[in-house]
């Protein structure tokens, strides 16, 4: 691996050993300079110092300032720097300046740090942008805070998860042009971000037209949390159904598609999936199986929850139990509930 420090030392070292001989002879020449020039102002020892001094003095820090700043090697040595990284792209070049011009040098120097440190605070600004729109505003703000680590692994937390699916997707894909097809999706899936989220959900993935979404369930008394969750979806089919009314005369075929929604109350595992060069925040455990299935089954229009959602919820909507079920993957029976709506605090 390259070593941009023992670079820029080597060639710092060559350029000295090249140059010594010259330099001494330079300061050889600085003093005779100095010398001379104070026998012809006054005999007086004193003033045969200070005339030495003031010259040589003049003389060095001119051929040094030139020599550091002018030389090849110096380009040298901040091109070295520039590719590792080491100074600002931008970084001032010093290559022919004299001790009077140091201030301004300096100057334009902290100008052109600053500039670097504004753009760099942009990029990183756009970043992200960038990343919320991938894995959301919560994700995105807690792996920038270092709350997530870049390590495979998760926590077990408390979740109520959504899950949605439109129904006769796949005929859908059939009839429209592919452009179609997408230009549905997306403005379902905005429609869908801005229910979810004003509601204090946070959407985890699109699985081609179904959404995966999750809810902090709280411990205590739930009640308020899982009503906010079951209104969620009341208001998900509300948004679908006024979507779906301009699907049907807006493109080249008549679209015929409809919404289930599945919720669990529940626990899962928050954490990063994958392998070490690739990783995604996800959700795994038997609460989003079971979402997932639960949403499979569902009708257009309806929302089905299970056993512990509508223990959490019955006291501010109104539910009926379905038969029983076999749920793929699950060894006993599953008991979902269609939710109707909310009730009214007066009847509560």
């Amino acid at each position: 691996m390259p070593n941009p420090l023992a670079d820029a030392t080597k060639v710092v070292e060559v350029k000295i050993k090249r140059v010594l001989p010259l330099l001494i002879l330079w300061l050889g020449l600085s003093v005779g300079s100095g010398v001379a020039a104070a026998q012809f102002i006054n005999d007086d020892v004193t003033v045969h110092y200070i005339g030495f001094g003031a010259a040589a003095l003049l003389l060095f820090w001119w051929f040094l300032v030139r020599w550091l700043t002018g030389s090849q090697w110096a380009l040298d040595l901040q091109k070295v720097f520039v590719e590792n990284q080491m100074i600002p792209f931008n970084f001032v070049r010093f290559t022919g300046n004299m001790p009077w011009t140091v201030s301004s040098n300096r100057d334009r120097l902290v100008k052109s740090s600053a500039a670097e440190y504004r753009s760099l605070l942009e990029k990183v600004k756009h970043s992200n942008q960038t990343l919320e729109k991938y894995v959301g505003t919560s994700v995105s703000e807690k792996a920038s805070n270092k709350a997530l680590k870049s390590e495979l692994g998760g926590e077990l937390r408390r979740v109520y998860v959504l899950f949605s699916d439109v129904r006769g997707f796949t005929h859908m894909t059939e009839m429209l042009k592919p452009e179609e097809t997408v230009e549905i999706l997306n403005k379902m899936f905005q429609a869908m971000e801005e229910v979810i989220s004003q509601n204090g959900g946070d959407i985890n993935k699109y699985i081609g037209d179904a959404i995966l979404a999750y809810f902090r369930r709280p411990y205590g008394n739930e009640g308020e949390a899982a009503k906010m969750v079951l209104r969620t979806a009341m208001r998900m089919q509300d948004r679908f159904e006024l979507l779906n009314q301009s699907f049907k005369v807006a493109y080249s075929k008549e679209i015929k598609i409809g919404l289930g929604i599945g919720i669990t109350a529940g626990e899962a595992i928050l954490g990063n999936l994958g392998s070490t060069n690739r990783m995604e925040f996800t959700l795994i455990g038997d609460s989003v199986n079971l979402a997932s299935r639960l949403c499979g089954i569902a009708e257009h229009g309806q929302v089905l929850v299970n056993d512990d959602m509508a223990a959490a919820a019955k006291n501010y909507f109104g539910m009926t139990a379905l038969s029983p079920v076999k749920i793929k993957g699950k060894s006993e029976l599953q008991t979902p509930y269609v939710v109707h709506g909310e009730t009214l605090a007066m009847d509560r």
